[in-house]
């Protein structure tokens, strides 16, 4: 995980909390992502695997239980959020994150008690993750300033269907 959030390619999009920091420190990183690990908080952590080896990392959470961002964002608290990178470099641009990305959602968010929609907000100058997040189904609702984060996103969304 440090390596990945060292690598310019995930620290220009991909940052450390709410406060999107990027290039942090190994210890930061570690006391960052255990209590994810260790089910502390409300996000659920998960390792990105092809063929058994590690290439990125893909995480979910309620936004209702981010109170801060439910408002910025101002859509359905019951709604699911995703946050991924692909870490290795040899893996990006071959199609596996929106492969990744749609399995993820029917397996792991809209098996949920509850969610019918799935968020993802990239960077709006994000045109890679973007166009992933469209192969894989989601949808372009729209553009907000998120105060935490200092920064606009571009929300996506994608709804459970049947």
């Amino acid at each position: 995980m440090h390596r990945w959030l060292n690598n310019p390619e995930v620290a220009g999009w991909y940052g450390l909390g709410i406060e999107n920091y990027t290039r942090p420190s190994f210890d930061e990183v570690v006391s960052h992502y255990t209590p994810h690990i260790n089910g502390e908080t409300p996000i659920h952590p998960f390792m990105m695997l092809v063929e058994g080896e590690r290439i990125g990392y893909i995480q979910c959470y309620r936004i209702g239980d981010w109170p801060e961002y439910a408002r910025a964002i101002d859509l359905d608290d019951d709604a699911w959020a995703i946050d991924l990178f692909i870490g290795e470099d040899g893996m990006r641009d071959r199609g596996l994150g929106s492969t990744i990305l749609a399995l993820f959602v029917d397996q792991q968010v809209f098996t949920r008690p509850g969610a019918t929609a799935c968020l993802i907000s990239p960077n709006p100058k994000n045109a890679r993750g973007i166009r992933c997040y469209e192969k894989a189904g989601f949808e372009f609702v729209k553009t907000v300033f998120v105060p935490q984060e200092g920064e606009h996103e571009y929300v996506m969304r994608k709804s459970k269907s049947g």
